[in-house]
């Protein structure tokens, strides 16, 4: 998972916990304060009461002549109610509870203050009312406004949190992307500084980009080392290989001589080929070749079918090519691009046994141009691969006539050219594919 993804869940979770866990109070505690306020009012309303007795007298409230009828008031909407009633003895009483009342055959809930009093030696219960319908209400109209900022809130957050993270992580992207995950050579690191004024991201460009350096030294090191140490090999093997050929124009040598002669011979041979190789990895991995050709791969292909197809029927292998689709590859080396498939099929041809097929196509797949040779031959060995696609130029545990040198320059070649190469091996055969 992606750094800034990991932000911006962290931010969008930590956001989220919080606001639920405040949606889910929030009806309560709204609740509680709605409830004080409304007991506030109802003490203020039992003042009020008791004011008016004090100053006018009970009378107002209750008749002399019928005491027992008490005083009741409701408003117009029923949300509020007075009762005052005498009792006939003195009891304590201040409270405030919650009761439902039946109103015109309507049921109500009222939060109801309960005072009793004495006046003049006769005792009195004052019960004022308040109707819990509007707080209901209200509550049920701040829990939805509350949902629905909610709602908002995560859907602002998100897209602010990650054009946030989105444009804090851009240098860090960057440097992943240009820097880093495309890069399997040195030479293809971009010395080119991060545009961004966070420290720490400048901080990592830096050091990167002096690693790379470094790195990039000790390959170039080798490489050289390579490149000299083969051209001074050449010249005392073509020597070697002049001589033995003079003493083969000879004559006196028995035939256990001529046979060690050929020996020799073969030896110079591989040696030679080795040292080739090595060189021209060695001006491959220095970008020593130039890419500014247009190559028509199709043409490759049709080339290579018209030189190698001879030594195909010689060994009575059925090479199949019915032609292949037009691609032009701009920019880069025709011979290097030869030189690649060139290898493929070679060591197909090679290793393919006799009345065995190959079948070589070149075909677009979507925006990618595929390149294929496909043979039934004993396939290449995991231990091989896995060295050929390491980078490991002197190969060990491999057979003897295996030197694994033309898949490393294959692989070597397509990654100066831009090309992905897959090989799929097994024991039914061998497909090795180059997509363009």
């Amino acid at each position: 998972m992606r750094l800034s993804t990991k932000f911006l869940l962290f931010n969008f979770l930590a956001k989220g916990i919080i606001l639920l866990v405040f949606l889910a109070a929030g009806p309560f505690v709204l609740r509680y304060f709605a409830i004080k306020s409304t007991d506030r009012q109802l003490i203020e309303k039992r003042n009020e009461v008791l004011g008016i007795i004090e100053a006018e007298g009970i009378e107002n409230f209750i008749s002399e002549e019928n005491p027992e009828l008490g005083f009741g008031s409701y408003n117009i909407l029923k949300e509020e109610y007075i009762l005052l009633e005498q009792v006939p003895q003195a009891f304590e009483s201040d409270l405030i509870f919650v009761e439902e009342r039946i109103l015109d055959n309507e049921s109500v809930t009222y939060r109801v203050y309960s005072y009793a009093f004495e006046i003049d030696g006769e005792n009195f219960l004052l019960e004022i009312g308040r109707s819990l319908q509007t707080i209901d209400e209200i509550e049920a109209i701040i829990f939805r406004i509350l949902i629905g900022t909610v709602l908002l809130f995560f859907a602002l957050s998100f897209f602010l949190d990650n054009a946030f993270n989105k444009s804090i992580l851009r240098p860090f992207s960057q440097i992943i992307e240009k820097k880093l995950s495309h890069i399997k050579e040195p030479q293809q690191f971009s010395y080119k500084a991060i545009e961004t004024n966070t420290e720490e991201f400048v901080l990592l460009d830096e050091s990167l980009s002096e690693m790379m350096r470094r790195i990039q030294k000790a390959f170039n090191q080798e490489r050289v080392f390579i490149s000299h140490a083969s051209h001074e090999l050449k010249t005392p093997i073509s020597v070697l290989q002049t001589k033995v050929e003079n003493l083969f124009s000879q004559d006196g040598f028995s035939d256990e001589q001529m046979d060690k002669l050929m020996d020799m011979q073969q030896t110079i041979q591989k040696m030679k080929k080795t040292v080739n190789a090595l060189l021209l990895i060695s001006k491959v991995n220095n970008a020593q070749f130039i890419k500014n050709e247009e190559v028509p791969i199709h043409k490759v292909l049709e080339e290579l079918i018209a030189d190698w197809e001879a030594m195909a029927l010689e060994k009575n292998i059925q090479l199949q090519f019915t032609g292949a689709e037009n691609f032009v590859l701009k920019e880069s080396n025709s011979s290097l691009c030869l030189m690649m498939i060139r290898n493929a099929l070679v060591n197909a041809i090679k290793y393919t046994p006799e009345s065995g097929k190959i079948i070589l196509t070149g075909t677009w797949e979507g925006p990618h141009y595929r390149v294929s040779i496909q043979d039934n031959g004993p396939g290449i060995s995991e231990n091989l691969l896995k060295q050929v696609e390491d980078g490991t130029v002197f190969l060990k545990d491999v057979e003897k006539d295996k030197s694994g040198f033309g898949l490393q320059i294959l692989y070597k070649v397509a990654l100066y050219l831009g090309v992905k190469v897959e090989i799929k091996s097994g024991t039914s055969g061998t497909t090795v594919s180059f997509i363009f």
